[in-house]
Parts: C-alpha cells; sequence; structure tokens
C-alpha cells in the first residue's frame, strides 16, 4: 500500500459511526447489548472479586499495586468500564470514556495483557448469564454476536488510547531528560569529568559543548572526559556535535577523552564514518581517567 491508514478517529458522531462501522455493529447490536445492562450491573461486583481470586488468587504484583487503595481504585475502574460496554457507545462522552479508560490503565501499570484477560474473564461470564436468561438458543446466539461485535470496538479504542498515554509519557519523560542539565566536575586540577546521562538530541548536545568550553576557560583544564554511558543512542547530528566538542576541547589546550560508548553507539558512530582517532575514545570511565591523567602527567 503506498498509502497508510490510521486508526485514529474523530471524537464526534461521526468518529462513533466510523468505528462502529469497522467492527460491522449495526444498531440491533447496540440495542440488544444496551439491553444487558440490569443484569450486569446486578453482578458485576462478583465477577469482579471472582475474577481476582480464582485459581488460589492472584499474584496482584503484576501490577506493580503497592497498596490496597490502589487495588480498590482498579477495580472501581474495570466496574465502571464493563458497564460501559454495555452502554454499547449510546451516549454523548462514548469516546472520552475509551481515553479515559486507556489513560488509567497507563497510569496504573494495567499492562494489555492484564487488561485483555480481565476482559476475557468477564465476557466469558456474560455469556454464561445470557445463556442462563435468553428465552431460547436463537436468541442467545444473536446477543452473543452482537456482544462479540460491540466488545471487539471497546476494547480497540481503549488499548488505542492506551497506546497513545504511553506514547506520550515516553515522549514526557525524554523531554524531561532533554532538559536535565549537563555537570562539569573538576577532578583534580587541570582534569574535569562530564558525565551525560538520558537522551542526547542536538539541543542539548550543543548546551553540553557549550558548557564544557566555558569551564575548560574558567578553570584552565587541560585534560577533559566526555562520559556518554548513559546515553542509549547516538544519530549523526549528535555524532558531529560530539566530533565538534572534542575539537573545540583541543582547541583550547585541553586533551580529550571520550568514554562509555556502547556496541549500539559504537555500530551507530562506524556506519557514520566516525573513527577513533576523531573521538580518542578509552573505553569505561576508570580507563578514562587514567588516560587523562596520563596526559597531564606526561
Amino acid at each position: 500500500m503506498s498509502q497508510i491508514i490510521s486508526s485514529t478517529i474523530s471524537e464526534d458522531t461521526t468518529g462513533m459511526n466510523d468505528a462502529f462501522g469497522w467492527f460491522d455493529v449495526s444498531a440491533e447490536d447496540r440495542t440488544r447489548v444496551s439491553a444487558l445492562e440490569p443484569l450486569v450491573r446486578d453482578n458485576i461486583d462478583e465477577i469482579i472479586n471472582d475474577f481476582y481470586e480464582r485459581a488460589g488468587g492472584f499474584d496482584h504484583s503484576a501490577l506493580k499495586i503497592q497498596d490496597k487503595n490502589s487495588l480498590e481504585l482498579i477495580k472501581e475502574e474495570q466496574k465502571r468500564h464493563f458497564l460501559e460496554l454495555m452502554d454499547a457507545g449510546l451516549g454523548e462522552d462514548y469516546f472520552q470514556t475509551r481515553k479515559n479508560a486507556g489513560i488509567f490503565n497507563e497510569r496504573f501499570g494495567v499492562s494489555p495483557s492484564f487488561y485483555m484477560g480481565a476482559y476475557s474473564y468477564f465476557y466469558d461470564r456474560i455469556c454464561d448469564i445470557v445463556k442462563r436468561e435468553a428465552k431460547n438458543k436463537d436468541e442467545a446466539i444473536e446477543i452473543f454476536l452482537s456482544l462479540h461485535r460491540i466488545a471487539a470496538c471497546h476494547k480497540s479504542l481503549t488499548i488505542e488510547a492506551f497506546a497513545k498515554a504511553r506514547e506520550q509519557t515516553i515522549e514526557d519523560r525524554e523531554r524531561e531528560i532533554s532538559e536535565l542539565p549537563v555537570p562539569v566536575l573538576k577532578m583534580r586540577e587541570g582534569l574535569l569529568l562530564v558525565p551525560v546521562v538520558g537522551t542526547l538530541d542536538s539541543h542539548r548536545a550543543r548546551l553540553l559543548t557549550s558548557r564544557m568550553l566555558d569551564e575548560i576557560s574558567k578553570v584552565g583544564a587541560r585534560a577533559v572526559v566526555l562520559d556518554i554511558t548513559g546515553v542509549p543512542a547516538v544519530d549523526s547530528a549528535v555524532a558531529n556535535h560530539l566530533i565538534q566538542s572534542m575539537g573545540a576541547a583541543r582547541l583550547m589546550g585541553a586533551h580529550s577523552v571520550l568514554t562509555g560508548i556502547s556496541s549500539d553507539v559504537a555500530q551507530s558512530l562506524v556506519k557514520l564514518g566516525v573513527t577513533g582517532e576523531t573521538l580518542n575514545p578509552a573505553g569505561d570511565l576508570q580507563r578514562g581517567i587514567e588516560t587523562a591523567e596520563a596526559l597531564l602527567d606526561g
């Protein structure tokens, strides 16, 4: 396909109709499922409690739950979530509730696999109730099919919201890391250490260079160790900034040593045509400091 189809839909009536259309949900499906709401409400607490108590107990550590209050909040959210399934998208706030559910799951560490496991258990229990309460087999089958289609739509939109919330969380954390100050530490007379942790983008690389050169000038450093052990990846732009930083330090009369290059970063640098002579690498931080001290004492 030459064109990518986005699964993101608008949060309005048109978007809701699109979502139901993808899963072949009809007006009759929505009516059948919404009619189950009283039955579900009468049984929801028992179903949720049974889910956590089945098979001799549930390992709550999988949810990274720290206290009983958090577990109760998750149970209440699940109760609300499953009752909203019975609403069958008839409410005007359908998309917002799906978004809220996805955000809740991400923030409380409710993984997609755990969410789907709970959903599957709930779905099976509701089907048992339908089999018991339906007037005949044909009616039960019609309800099963309607519930299946709406549940598929319901789950998919929640998982999509979870993925977006997780992506936003990662972006926020990366931004926070990129905005962290770059410390320049004086190890001894004439020797500076610049430890870099987290994502090193072009903006932060420029700040690193400026901070390092200012400190070299301020203390009259004759050697500087730039440690990138905590940097997970380096692209071409950042590699060029590192080269320029090392070169600028040498122009100011300071030997420069680069340490903490991971195997992934090393492969990336090689692909970019960066050589060892350009960066003066020295393995780990300890060896880098020893190399810098030897240069100072030599």
